[in-house]
């Protein structure tokens, strides 16, 4: 249990700082570019990992889990990149984080795991957090530095969360003995998915060169926290992997306000407070 919650909480830190990247690239290219070229270079990075570490044994099911892991994760991860370059990351993160933390706790209840009534009430609790992040006026959100549109940012961040849980939980029936291939079949789908829409609706691929540093910062960090992750939801439940793993929303505020002055409303604050008290009390046993 203590190696599961080292890695879930080695994910959060990584996780919050390729969102922040990947926040800031989509402030100078679409989210589909910035998404296409960090999963490109990530997939690079994640195939000199499996040629390097010990021969895997990947069964079709395990590839198929890991391919449909990738469709609800880049779903997941163009949804938040986007809702982060028109939102407060302060605000998208925690909403992000709140449903991905609570959704693949819920399933693992729903299948069978037995879940304490701290960590009924950490579900709760996220819940609740999206309801009061979301109520504050528009005009507390916007900054004349930055189009904001808090309303589109909101539904984005819901829409993320939904996607990460759908690929925590498809890794969660993947076997030990795939090793990492259903992460390298994850990224094949995401890379697909990523530079089609990206062609279709974003400005171009790649993304333009403005973006292309911290975009390239995104695709490192995913790399590692899609490792620590599949090695998190392998050796400890499902639902104390996924809501340590959503503790990201604690690094995104934090970088958000030291390298990009964001300020929150109150009640910004007070959301974001019960999303991070809702991560920790769902891990509790």
């Amino acid at each position: 249990m203590t190696t599961t919650i080292i890695l879930a909480l080695s994910t959060s830190l990584l996780f919050g700082v390729g969102d922040f990247l990947g926040g800031v690239a989509t402030r100078r290219d679409s989210a589909f570019a910035v998404t296409g070229t960090s999963h490109l270079f990530a997939i690079v990075l994640m195939a000199g990992a499996v040629l390097l570490l010990p021969a895997a044994h990947p069964t079709t099911a395990d590839l198929l889990w890991g391919a449909l892991s990738g469709l609800a994760g880049v779903i997941g991860v163009i949804s938040l990149f986007g809702a982060l370059g028109v939102g407060r990351m302060g605000i998208v993160a925690p909403v992000s984080a709140a449903l991905s933390a609570a959704l693949p706790a819920v399933f693992d209840f729903a299948t069978g795991t037995t879940l304490s009534p701290v960590t009924i009430a950490g579900i709760l609790l996220a819940l609740a957090a999206i309801v009061i992040v979301s109520i504050a006026p528009d005009e507390q959100l916007h900054e004349p530095a930055h189009e904001y549109r808090p309303r589109r940012a909101l539904a984005l961040a819901i829409l993320s969360g939904v996607g990460f849980s759908g690929a925590f939980i498809a890794l969660s029936f993947t076997a030990a003995e795939s090793g990492l291939t259903p992460i390298l079949s994850a990224r094949v789908v995401s890379i697909v998915v990523a530079v089609v829409l990206a062609l279709r609706f974003g400005r171009g691929f790649p993304v333009d060169r403005t973006a292309l540093a911290p975009t390239l910062g995104a695709g490192l960090t995913d790399v590692l926290a899609n490792i620590t992750m599949l090695t998190a939801i392998r050796l400890g439940p499902l639902a104390i992997a996924s809501v340590l793993g959503s503790l990201f929303p604690v690094v995104v505020v934090t970088l958000a306000r030291i390298f990009l002055g964001e300020r929150l409303h109150v009640w910004q604050k007070i959301g974001v407070g019960i999303a991070v008290a809702a991560v920790l009390l769902s891990a509790l046993p």
